[in-house]
């Protein structure tokens, strides 16, 4: 029997708080797309703004356009509105969108609707990248998102399949329902969607979308806090991974930490044939340059390059601390 099927009409679904300035941007080039069927689902979590009021302009406008919000401020209000939207939606299929998008357009949502055509696909995942700006912690988090989407993709086409971001991803949203909603979750401080989808993602029924027709790019101010925000979520939501995914995820950091202490004793261990491990180890980052290199330019992420390899090298041993160190802290808090 086939696995193919008549694609799927998809619910884009956004949240957004004050977000004025934003959709009078997005909305114009999110609303005219024509190459598909969709429908745009926004969510208003309690604006102070005139954000409900331009959002009652569109919905006179576009058909396609439906509103929902939330009536009071809660703790929990983003992980609330996003359920709010998943329940409003009509469509089976739902992709959630950053308000800070940039790059939109008839390409970027027809490729992900002619993948909703495979039966047995349940997860679309897009990469999400941090525009360009002037300033160190916007390099610095531009080169982490990267990091994290390659790592996650990298995953996914090894057969242990999970997201490190809830952006330009795709996915039935019965599956969302079907775990339970957010339940316990709900408490997670430093991650969302992201912790729902890993709880139905499988090798088998995901697919990447990693092009330049699909990737996005948000343009967004970024500092110091984005960038430990990042850390801190990446480390989160490893922590609500399987017990499998968790031992996969070690063993990589592990090899991280010990490849470059082990080429340098190798090397003087050896010295006769110290050119055999250094032969190796130049292999191995001619190699990985070419592989990044491909993958910058297949997503449009440019002047990064040299950057993105020392950060790749080298930050795993930082990071082994910051992790320890955050691990430790977040344990005492909600213990305490």
């Amino acid at each position: 029997m086939s696995n193919e099927n008549a694609v799927q009409t998809v619910s884009v679904l956004l949240t957004v708080r004050n977000e004025e300035e934003n959709l009078k941007r997005l909305l114009p080039q999110l609303l005219q797309v024509k190459s598909v069927k969709y429908e745009v689902v926004v969510v208003d979590n309690y604006s102070l703004d005139n954000t409900y009021t331009l959002l009652g302009s569109f919905r006179e406008k576009f058909s396609q356009l439906r509103i929902s919000s939330l009536n009071e401020e809660t703790h929990h209000s983003e992980k609330m509105a996003q359920n709010i939207g998943l329940k409003a939606a009509c469509n089976e299929w739902a992709l959630i969108f950053p308000v800070e998008a940039i790059g939109t357009g008839n390409d970027w949502l027809a490729g992900f609707v002619e993948n909703t055509a495979t039966r047995r696909r349940k997860v679309l995942v897009g990469y999400i990248g941090i525009k360009a700006r002037t300033g160190w912690y916007n390099k610095l988090c531009r080169i982490e998102q990267f990091e994290q989407q390659i790592k996650s993709a990298g995953f996914i086409a090894n057969g242990i399949a999970f997201v490190y971001d809830q952006d330009n991803v795709a996915f039935i949203k019965q599956g969302y329902f079907d775990v339970g909603g957010y339940g316990a979750k709900i408490n997670e401080c430093y991650a969302s969607l992201e912790l729902i989808v890993n709880q139905f993602i499988g090798t088998k029924n995901v697919a990447l979308l990693f092009d330049r027709n699909t990737c996005l790019k948000k343009d967004i101010e970024t500092g110091r806090d984005d960038f430990h925000n990042l850390l801190k979520r990446s480390i989160r939501i490893e922590k609500h991974l399987s017990r499998r995914k968790q031992f996969s995820l070690k063993a990589e950091r592990l090899t991280q930490l010990l490849y470059l202490p082990f080429v340098i004793v190798a090397m003087v261990v050896c010295d006769e044939f110290w050119m055999l491990p250094a032969i190796l180890a130049g292999t191995k980052v001619i190699v990985e340059s070419i592989i990044v290199k491909i993958i910058q330019n297949r997503l449009g992420e440019s002047k990064i390059f040299i950057s993105s390899l020392l950060y790749h090298w080298f930050m795993p041993y930082l990071k082994m601390f910051y992790r320890w160190k955050f691990v430790a802290k977040y344990t005492t808090k909600i213990n305490g």
